[in-house]
């Protein structure tokens, strides 16, 4: 079992304990326990198959877990606790309200094709938040120059490289101002050449303190930019602990074999 705990830290944002997820009779969520401080970056690494991004649409409640709590915050995500001490599920409204909270870059791009840039990232602030067009328009620039698109603001996604699309997708979920942001794999459909730009914009927003679960095969990137890195095998957390440690000169001989395969 891990080396982390289900003790959380009084400045825990994000709270996994003994999460268990089934897709039928397959288990693939098997007791994720961890947390992650406000301002941290976790990066969670692991072979196909392991439940990593599993977790992360389990956070964002697109899908839901059947054992076990998650919270962000003070909020149970998904569920509330009856007296008995049993979960009762939220109302889609109410997970609606709980996802304002977390924004999610998936690995592929989600874009709407028939709305230019710009409209995609006023969208859900118009609809959902009820801003002002103004208001979000300006937002929306604001992000955009953030995540060097600027110029591109009126062009639609089928004009934009596959970085550009995903840098898009990233400034789209900024626009509601989450607490959190989780990325699931954002580069696996991206050429090399592409890559790198997509990276930096991660590593500028791990910079500026957004508290962050990253889901993802680039070693070099994971170590660059994560306060703790986190291996996921059999739908339980493995191995964890901060990037010079978990990388270290003396890995865990399960780490040893993962990294094994993937150089």
């Amino acid at each position: 079992m891990a080396t982390e705990n289900a003790m959380p830290a009084p400045t825990a944002l994000v709270r996994a304990q003994n999460v268990q997820k089934w897709f039928g009779s397959h288990q693939v969520l098997k007791g994720v326990d961890l947390s992650v401080e406000r301002g941290q970056v976790m990066s969670i690494i692991g072979p196909s198959g392991s439940g990593k991004s599993t977790f992360l649409r389990c956070i964002n409640q697109l899908e839901t877990y059947q054992a076990g709590r998650i919270y962000v915050g003070d909020a149970l995500i998904g569920f509330e606790e009856a007296r008995d001490g049993k979960l009762v599920a939220l109302s889609n409204r109410r997970i609606v309200a709980q996802r304002r909270r977390i924004g999610m870059v998936f690995q592929q791009f989600n874009l709407f094709w028939h709305m230019t840039v710009l409209e995609n990232i006023i969208e859900a602030p118009v609809l959902v938040l009820g801003q002002p067009r103004h208001q979000a328009e300006r937002k929306a620039m604001e992000l955009l120059e953030r995540v060097g698109l600027a110029e591109k603001a009126n062009a639609f996604p089928s004009k934009l490289s596959g970085g550009q699309q995903q840098r898009a997708a990233i400034a789209r979920a900024l626009a509601m101002n989450p607490e959190l942001m989780l990325f699931d794999e954002p580069t696996s459909a991206l050429d090399p050449e592409t890559t790198g730009e997509v990276l930096s914009v991660i590593a500028e927003l791990a910079s500026s303190g957004m508290t962050m679960i990253i889901v993802t095969h680039e070693m070099s990137f994971a170590r660059q930019v994560s306060d703790r890195v986190m291996l996921m095998e059999n739908g339980m957390v493995d191995y964890g602990g901060p990037p010079e440690q978990f990388f270290g000169a003396q890995p865990s001989p399960r780490l040893k074999a993962f990294l094994s395969t993937i150089h």
